[in-house]
């Protein structure tokens, strides 16, 4: 089960206020680089899984320092770092018997240029989506793995969407026919080329710089290679918002999806965009955006109740058709 931090107080004594994680993150950089620490500081908002501080050495390079509940599997990170770049911040853990047997873990980790979406957008999200958004497309487009979709989807993708067929979770259960529709349609995707998945784009996992363009994604811990266009099913929220827990179309929303296809179709290879069939991307997306919705953990499914907001606007995703699929002329949902 995933620990999370609900406040300072829920860690160890020597890190339990702000002024001990600078403290502590500026000896271990200084211990691990050689290089005395100028200045450190927070990002806010913190996480709930961990406690990030930016530490700026004497030769100006920013160093982050993550303290974490539990060990992370640095495998994602190395994935996504290897097709996508510097995009993704490289990844190390820092060994500390003592913070570890207070079941403390430290990750060293390269400083991702510019601040988060929530930061850098702030008070001018209207004027910058479709400039952010379209940019993380031209990202995104890189990020093809080899292996078998046939693979993921015997193991990962069919035994969720069971476990979905067979929960009595009321939120669920209303879903139960698009799941069985699903299933009988995964066939279809095992052609598809694997990409890595994030699976929890937000804007304050992805950092952007003065003209909100993206420089890059962080917190990959919840990503793995799925079938292209499971990945991208975060579309709705990226190009839309939720606003007093309804979901809500901005004017710019088509402009921005519309581009974030564009600049995804643009920059996958030719020889992997052969693979990409537009009628099993679309499913693809389908299937994306409900298990986006109800996660595992652990091969179970998370309690409920679940983010009501996201359920309430999930049989409208459900409708979203893909710009490929639908032309120019047609909405992106259906009423």
């Amino acid at each position: 089960m995933t620990i999370a931090f609900t406040s300072d107080a829920d860690l160890p004594e020597c890190l339990n206020t702000s002024s001990k994680q600078t403290t502590k993150a500026r000896q271990l950089v200084h211990l691990h680089s050689g290089i005395p620490a100028e200045k450190a500081r927070g990002p806010r908002p913190q996480g709930f899984f961990s406690r990030t501080v930016i530490v700026t050495l004497q030769n100006g390079v920013d160093i982050v320092i993550q303290f974490r509940p539990e060990p992370l599997d640095l495998g994602s990170f190395l994935v996504a770092r290897r097709v996508l770049g510097v995009a993704v911040p490289e990844i190390k853990v820092i060994q500390d018997e003592e913070l570890e047997s207070q079941g403390i873990w430290v990750y060293w980790m390269t400083c991702i240029p510019g601040k988060t979406w929530l930061d850098g957008a702030r008070g001018r999200f209207s004027q910058t989506r479709v400039t952010t958004v379209r940019s993380l497309g031209r990202i995104l487009s890189k990020g093809y793995v080899d292996g078998s979709s046939g693979l993921v989807i015997d193991r990962k993708l069919h035994p969720h969407l069971e476990l979905l067929l067979a929960s009595e979770d009321p939120q669920i259960r209303q879903f139960h026919v698009a799941a069985r529709d699903l299933i009988g349609k995964l066939g279809q995707l095992k052609n598809l080329p694997l990409f890595v998945a994030h699976f929890d784009l937000n804007e304050v996992n992805i950092m952007v710089d003065d003209n909100c363009e993206v420089s890059g994604i962080v917190d990959w811990e919840l990503s793995t290679p799925l079938p292209f266009g499971m990945g991208f099913s975060r579309i709705h929220t990226l190009a839309g918002e939720f606003s007093e827990k309804k979901f809500y179309m901005p004017p710019e929303f088509e402009d921005a999806e519309r581009g974030f296809w564009q600049e995804i179709w643009d920059g996958i290879p030719e020889n992997v965009r052969s693979h990409a069939n537009p009628e099993a991307v679309q499913i693809a997306v389908t299937l994306g955006t409900l298990l986006n919705a109800f996660q595992l953990e652990d091969g179970k499914l998370t309690d409920g109740p679940h983010n009501p907001a996201v359920v309430d606007a999930l049989p409208k995703f459900l409708t979203y058709r893909i710009p490929l699929i639908r032309g120019s002329g047609s909405p992106p949902y259906s009423e």
